[in-house]
């Protein structure tokens, strides 16, 4: 049944996974929101249904996604579970008519997407990944920057993320198995670098080469450092990321033809040919925390859009496809010790 609707109505939604990330991250704006309504959590864990009722006493909790459906009228649903879970419950949701809202990675797998692009097509659903560090208020300083062409055209960027072993995973630290994570922190905090790069780059790459180390004797495989370049048609993009740095910290440059913006973890300075270095500072660091709530109000005013004005559909979709096929070919250059895999399907 297709339950998508143009009318500026309050949006009816269920939280699917009721972890730190849902709690933290999407509760706060679902309640700031006077548009939206959570009717129902699914949650099968115990403490976590617990938790849901105590923060939530006027939803329904559900053990299971099929249940929730089958009892509830709700327009969207949110998914935070841990990714391996995400790709059955998108394809659910769209098959019966929802709208999806869902944490990143949307699917690991290129040959998964096609089936939610499909799925999502037939039902008119809206399927939208949280990418929510692009409305940080120093990326969004920093695309005005280029968009005002203060450096030139880009032709080069480089991105570093630094975090310590104990980042992430919540209380059963699933980050560190495989099997629920689909991946180490090319998923974790590469997916967001990449769309982050699309934003500064005004092409489409090209290709994509990768080298990835586990945790030293870790019989996993998991990678925890990953160096990626990916290559546009005039432009090149280095990605550095690690779990095993001293500290959190992000930064990185970005140039152009005519000058040079670095990125510093709270702020951006611009060198500029015939003009002075001008500094822009930002109150909270982008490594201060790990769930962004202060964020999530553009992400979701892009969500409402986007079910609003069906014109406007598939722009996240998009762009969560190009991180799905690059993470895809970095893994595949890592394991095939490739030097560069070059990209086809981004220009069908």
């Amino acid at each position: 049944m297709n339950r998508n609707s143009p009318e500026k109505r309050t949006l009816r939604g269920a939280i699917v996974g009721f972890g730190n990330v849902a709690i933290n991250a999407h509760l706060p704006v679902w309640r700031r929101k006077e548009h939206f309504r959570i009717d129902a959590v699914v949650e099968p864990q115990a403490e976590r249904a617990r938790q849901a009722r105590e923060l939530l006493p006027e939803a329904r909790i559900y053990p299971d996604l099929e249940k929730m459906i089958a009892a509830e009228r709700v327009d969207f649903v949110d998914i935070c579970t841990p990714p391996c879970f995400h790709d059955d419950l998108v394809l659910a949701s769209c098959r019966s008519g929802l709208h999806v809202f869902c944490e990143k990675p949307l699917t690991t797998s290129t040959e998964r997407l096609r089936e939610i692009q499909k799925s999502a097509a037939r039902s008119e659903s809206v399927v939208f990944t949280v990418n929510n560090w692009k409305h940080a208020p120093l990326w969004v300083k920093a695309r005005d920057l280029v968009r005002a062409e203060r450096i030139g055209a880009v032709r080069s960027v480089s991105m570093n993320v630094l975090r310590t072993s104990s980042s992430g995973g919540g209380a059963s630290n699933w980050r560190s198995d495989p099997r629920v994570a689909r991946g180490g922190i090319m998923i974790d905090h590469g997916w967001h670098n990449l769309y982050l790069i699309l934003s500064l780059v005004a092409e489409t790459p090209v290709s994509v080469s990768a080298r990835m180390e586990p945790a030293p004797g870790s019989s996993t495989g998991l990678e925890e450092t990953a160096d990626a370049t990916i290559r546009f048609p005039r432009a090149e993009a280095k990605l550095h990321l690690t779990w095993r740095a001293p500290c959190r910290r992000n930064f990185g440059t970005v140039e152009g033809e005519r000058g040079t913006m670095t990125i510093g973890d709270d702020h951006i300075l611009v060198e500029s040919d015939g003009t002075q270095p001008q500094r822009y500072d930002f109150q909270e660091a982008l490594s201060a925390g790990s769930h962004h709530p202060e964020w999530m109000d553009c992400v979701v005013e892009d969500f409402v859009r986007e079910i609003r004005d069906a014109a406007l559909r598939g722009s996240n979709l998009r762009e969560a496809r190009t991180c799905i096929e690059l993470i895809e070919l970095a893994y595949r250059s890592n394991r095939e010790a490739s030097c560069s895999m070059e990209i086809c399907s981004l220009t069908e």
